[in-house]
């Protein structure tokens, strides 16, 4: 049989790994920040567009994008990005 200290000492560490570990889907380098964000990521609409890098949605949230991906962002379609409010 297994010892009950050994036990207790095994299911301390498994939740406190569990608990105090990265999510899922997130890096451990997400920092606070004080950009007034509206989510971690939420999916919007694009409305308009500015160049060089701004798509912006409906309620004029903006999202900062890479190039490539400006250029092929069609307005009308749902994106996902941490928008930021104007």
């Amino acid at each position: 049989m297994i010892p009950r200290a050994l036990l207790f000492v095994g299911l301390a560490a498994a939740t406190s790994c569990r608990l105090n570990g990265p999510v899922i889907g997130q890096t451990s380098d997400i920092r606070p920040t004080r950009d007034p964000v509206l989510a971690s990521e939420v999916t919007l609409e694009v409305m308009t567009k500015q160049a060089p890098d701004a798509l912006i949605a409906r309620d004029g949230s903006t999202c900062r994008v890479a190039p490539d991906v400006y250029s092929s962002t069609r307005i009308g379609s749902m994106f996902r990005c941490r928008w930021l409010r104007s």
